[in-house]
Parts: structure tokens; sequence; C-alpha cells
């Protein structure tokens, strides 16, 4: 089957408003939440029985939900995070096992935290902000978690697209941001060191879409790419998530720095809107929606 999935659920009454008008829209068939933002009511979600609750695992924006005190790699005196992707890898080359113990210690919070607010045998789908979990320190604190907490998930998102749809689209070669493509490329580079492990606890996983494009997850580049993925799914059996962003924010409305959102250029971008407009036309698609496989 195809997810349509919208992360940031979660960050503010706004951006979760948007993303639940999507949901009510039937646009969207899964959604990622952030455990550490506000509380969110899941009976809301869990209304509609064809959508999926994942776990967003922040390390990156927002206050730690496991004792700050035992995480002074990755959090200042406040119990905020202090570092971006880039900062997380940089621990991860030079205090790799630093960093592992305490991002072990901060996941298994966010995720037992999940478990205790999901409805009682629901099944359990986790992805990250900023896609951190496919740090390799991260990745392998994560698998611990899930191993020691004895918890089975439904699926975890691997964002490492496969280039042959896009190879196949020519007339998109010069759409593609730069810094896309160096995400594209650097989430396959650490797939590498992360895909031994998966394979060895089996960890379900999907053909995914949503890097190259983040930001601007449009109806034609979406329509252009997405047949390419469901041609290669049905090959290979297997299901397909796609990602957008459409919890926009109003930046004249709110402020949300308050709480270390660090990105908020990302949150008050107008593609947030753009996506959000996409996702309703291209989700409902009959070609797209009754795909199942």
């Amino acid at each position: 089957m195809i997810y349509f999935c919208a992360d940031d659920y979660g960050l503010c009454s706004d951006a979760s408003m948007h993303i639940q008008q999507c949901i009510d829209g039937g646009a969207l068939n899964k959604i990622s939440v952030f455990p550490n933002f506000d509380p969110i009511d899941l009976e809301e979600i869990a209304r509609h029985k064809d959508v999926r609750a994942g776990l967003h695992l922040n390390l990156v924006e927002g206050r730690c939900m496991a004792d700050a005190e035992d995480l002074d790699l990755i959090t200042d005196e406040n119990g905020d995070f202090k570092h971006t992707f880039i900062g997380l890898m940089i621990h991860n080359l030079f205090q790799r096992k630093k960093l592992e113990a305490q991002v072990y210690k901060e996941i298994k919070a966010q995720v037992l935290h999940w478990k205790s607010i999901l409805p009682d045998g629901a099944p359990v789908f986790i992805d990250s902000h900023q896609h951190t979990h496919m740090i390799p320190a991260v990745f392998k604190a994560l698998i611990n978690v899930l191993y020691d907490e004895e918890i089975d998930i439904e699926y975890m998102r691997i964002p490492a697209e496969p280039v042959l749809p896009y190879i196949q689209t020519p007339s998109l070669y010069f759409t593609y941001s730069v810094v896309n493509i160096i995400k594209q490329w650097l989430l396959k580079f650490l797939w590498l060191f992360n895909r031994k492990p998966a394979k060895k606890h089996k960890i379900p996983t999907a053909y995914f879409f949503g890097i190259l494009f983040s930001g601007r997850m449009d109806e034609k580049r979406v329509n252009k790419i997405l047949p390419k993925y469901i041609r290669m799914a049905k090959k290979d059996g297997r299901d397909i998530e796609v990602l957008f962003h459409p919890g926009y924010i109003d930046r004249y409305e709110f402020d949300i720095n308050e709480n270390n959102v660090i990105f908020d250029g990302f949150y008050f971008s107008e593609d947030r809107k753009t996506e959000f407009d996409s996702v309703v036309k291209i989700s409902t698609k009959e070609v797209y929606s009754d795909a199942v496989y």
C-alpha cells in the first residue's frame, strides 16, 4: 500500500490543525507525531480507523524527556536539545559511545511515553525528526531500545530513496535543489552502515519518497515520480511511504521559538502551504489511493 504521511504533528496547535484538516478530508493515512511538544490527544486521530499514527523521535528541537543531567552531550543546562543533525553526526565520529549511551536514554523515554498513549494493540510506527535515527550511533541505540523493551514495530522509516525513478524523469533534473541532493546521498550513505543491524532485527521498511523534493512536494513533481515508485514496489512486493509537510504555520500568529524550535524558517515557509494543497489533490487520486498490492 501507499502511506501518505505528514510529519510534525504536535509541533503547535496551528500545524496540527492543518494536518488534521488533511486527515478529515481523507488526504492522509499516516501522521508522524512529536512526543515532546504539545500534549497529543490520539483519540481524535483514532476515530479515523484507517489513519496510522507514528512516533517522530526528536533529538534536535524542544526539551528532552529523559533526565537532563544524564544528557549533557545532547542538551543544555535547561534540558533543551542543542545539536542539529550535523552536530550529532560530529559526535557520532568523535564521541560515539557517549552519544549512543545518552541517546539510548532519551529514545527510551520517548518510546515508552509513546507506548503509554497509544491505544491498546495499536501498531508501532517509528521515524525521526530531521532523520537523525539514520546516524549510526542513534540507529544502534534505537534498535537496542526496541529489543530491550520487547517492542515489535509495524514499520520504521528508512529515508534512503531509490534513484531509478529520478533518473527516469529527465524533465525534473533542473528542479532539484543542491541541498536536497546532498541530503539524499548522505542518508543513502548512512544506510550502508545501518542495513545489517536492520536486517538482523528484521525491521520492516518501505520504499521512501520525500527527500529530494523536501519542501517542494508539489502535485506536478509527485505525479511524475510516484507512478515509477508504484511499478517498482509492485514488482518487489513492497509498500511506499510518501512524505509531506502540510502543517504550515502563520508566522504572525505563533511564536514557536520560545519552545527551542530552531527550524522556524522551514515551518513558516510558504512551501508548506503548497504541500498542504498538493497532498489533498495527490493522495485522493483513485490511481494512488487504491494502489494496494
